[in-house]
């Protein structure tokens, strides 16, 4: 294990200009015909959508003041367990920050707390109490963005150990909440289950804004069975990248690795569907949430990297680790904070349901919301997140 060393991102320009190239001379093929006033996402990406995002790449979009931002803050890499992890770390306002490490998912990357990270860190700046200020840890997955050195798949509960050797063995915190969505609720929930204080760990509480490690129960009641029905719907319509991701990896690879554009429509259709898109005349619009810089740089974190492959492996992991569930007759008993966004794609279960594999303290259900809740909502996403932290303090 290394010492952390100070890291800048700093992309070459032939590599944006490579990008920018295959972008511009991308040749357009057939989309199914829609009905006037149909849904252009019904099929998949929508290329009327694609043509017009990738005109604004080509045109308008600057990679370097994305890069600028993404160097606002701190950032380094360190070498654990023979991987190179990249990591934000930003250290809070008060006199003893409470430290949170949040993990990313997929298809996202740590740009999508970037909207968080003064609120959170800062929030004397917001109109809070800059003593409930919060020391951030924010690293990169295993194989996403700027971590490298990955050979082979890694999932959830291999990621909760380099997380907490992280912590504990390099930043020296000796106590901390673990927070995340996505992928990163499946990491923060075995770090809580494998790291807690309860079993001599550091781990003392976490935040999921999705379910990520589930409760080895069947449905009881009658409310838990109709979850367990739309939730398995939804996988049957939406999961086959999953299906896909979890077996066949790199089959995948050799078509995205080469496509900027099937790389972008792969990751907006998700950022698409699993979004609240909501907007105040009743449209169901991108633009609605995001910007197409937002999107775009989080796209291009993807392709400067080449991370695009090596990520997908996270869910071969996922299966070789088979830790979907907790054992039987386990009970995560750190204080945990639920935040409940409407348009999660595979909604929360009931409270029964979680609270028979977690110390539920926390429950919040908002009206507004969805998937990248750091993303979409900001401050009610930033608010929850400090409210759980004075709460368990």
């Amino acid at each position: 294990m290394s010492e952390p060393r100070p890291f800048k991102i700093d992309i070459a320009q032939s590599v944006i200009d490579g990008i920018v190239e295959k972008v511009r001379t991308y040749q357009w093929h057939e989309m199914p015909e829609i009905p006037e006033g149909g849904d252009r996402w019904a099929y998949g990406t929508d290329m009327e959508y694609m043509k017009e995002l990738c005109a604004y790449w080509t045109s308008e979009f600057d990679w370097r003041k994305a890069e600028a931002r993404l160097n606002t803050y701190p950032q380094f890499t360190v070498e654990i367990d023979g991987l190179d992890i990249h990591f934000l770390h930003v250290k809070g306002s008060g006199k003893n920050p409470r430290p949170v490490i949040m993990t990313h998912g997929w298809p996202g990357s740590v740009f999508e707390f970037f909207d968080v990270i003064e609120r959170l860190a800062h929030p004397e700046k917001f109109g809070g109490d800059a003593e409930h200020g919060l020391t951030l840890v924010m690293p990169s997955l295993p194989g996403y963005g700027f971590s490298r050195g990955l050979r082979k798949p890694n999932g959830p509960r291999g990621t909760a150990a380099l997380w907490h050797k992280l912590m504990v063995d390099v930043l020296g915190h000796k106590k901390y909440i673990a927070q995340g969505g996505d992928w990163g609720s499946a990491v923060s929930g075995w770090i809580a289950a494998d790291h807690s204080v309860e079993k001599g760990g550091e781990c003392c509480a976490l935040h999921y804004n999705m379910y990520g490690v589930y409760a080895p129960v069947k449905p009881e009641t009658e409310e838990e069975k109709t979850w367990a029905r739309n939730a398995d719907a939804i996988r049957k319509k939406e999961f086959a990248y999953f299906h896909l991701q979890t077996t066949k990896p790199q089959t995948l690879s050799y078509a995205m690795m080469d496509s900027p554009v099937g790389v972008a429509a792969w990751i907006t259709e998700k950022f698409y569907t699993w979004s609240d898109l909501r907007g105040p005349d009743g449209s169901k619009r991108l633009e609605n949430v995001y910007t197409k810089d937002q999107l775009l740089t989080n796209i291009m974190i993807y392709l400067v990297t080449r991370s695009f492959n090596t990520a997908t492996w996270f869910y071969r992991g996922m299966r070789e680790e088979r830790c979907t569930f907790l054992d039987p007759g386990t009970k995560i008993g750190v204080p945990t904070g639920i935040a409940v966004f409407p348009k999660e794609l595979v909604p929360f279960p009931p409270r029964s349901t979680v609270e028979k594999g977690y110390n539920v303290v926390r429950w919040t259900e908002f009206d507004r919301g969805g998937h990248f809740a750091a993303m979409e909502t900001k401050d009610v996403f930033a608010s929850d997140v400090l409210a759980f932290a004075r709460q368990v303090k």
